[in-house]
């Protein structure tokens, strides 16, 4: 998978994904930007740094797991993983299209490590220095989060630490325009974010690069028009396969 469209991948999930997020986050968010002292507003740029840092961080740690079974299983691993990766994002898209239908098994599986991690939020407040800010994003980032296990699985199967960063860093990216916006601005964000045609689209995209990435090597095989070709070549990056 390319690196622009495993960060388009990644963007449009965090965004068509980032109502979950003001949902499960909003009473951390509120937490966090009310311990911001008056005045040093600029402070709560730390969160999202820290909380970006904090994905890209797991993204590379799963990235160098993924790795591994193809030096294990070199040949064999790469196409179960490939197809994987792309039934994973049409899973992905389907979460997208249907926003509430699909329950957070995985954040519900994970809600043990919450308990652990917010004792420690309560000792870094109040966020009065930049580098607390940051230690707070870098906390923020370790929350139960099914959509996000779902893009790390992603960066995982893509087994690429370029692509694998691509796509976590476009997820966090994807959800700051909902969490970083407030009052009015955030309300109608939301609200065209969650528009069936707008949501249809975005999770059409994704449909289609899951499909690309899964059966890209066949594609490049047997398609002849150069348009779909290219299309191939930049969604899943198999140039030596177009050549054929």
């Amino acid at each position: 998978m390319t690196f622009g469209a495993a960060l388009l991948t990644g963007f449009l999930a965090g965004l068509f994904g980032s109502p979950h997020c003001v949902a499960m986050c909003g009473g951390i968010m509120a937490v966090l930007h009310g311990q911001v002292p008056r005045g040093r507003d600029r402070l709560a740029a730390g969160f999202h740094v820290g909380r970006l840092t904090s994905y890209l961080l797991l993204g590379l740690a799963l990235t160098a797991l993924g790795m591994l079974p193809e030096r294990l299983l070199p040949g064999s691993a790469a196409p179960v993983m490939r197809i994987a990766l792309g039934g994973l994002l049409v899973l992905i898209a389907f979460y997208v299209a249907l926003p509430g239908l699909l329950r957070d098994y995985f954040g519900e599986l994970a809600q043990p490590l919450t308990r652990r991690v917010m004792p420690l939020f309560h000792r870094l407040l109040p966020a009065d220095r930049g580098e607390k800010a940051v230690a707070l994003g870098l906390l923020w980032g370790l929350l139960p989060c099914g959509l996000l296990y779902s893009v790390l699985a992603a960066a995982w199967l893509l087994a690429d630490p370029l692509a694998a960063s691509a796509m976590v860093l476009g997820f966090g990216l994807g959800t700051l325009p909902l969490l970083l916006g407030g009052g009015l601005v955030l309300l109608r964000l939301r609200g065209r974010i969650r528009a069936p045609l707008v949501r249809a689209t975005a999770a059409g995209v994704l449909v289609l690069t899951g499909i690309l990435v899964a059966a890209g090597p066949w594609l490049a095989h047997y398609l002849t028009h150069p348009g779909l070709r290219f299309l191939v070549d930049c969604v899943s990056g198999y140039p030596s396969d177009l050549s054929r």
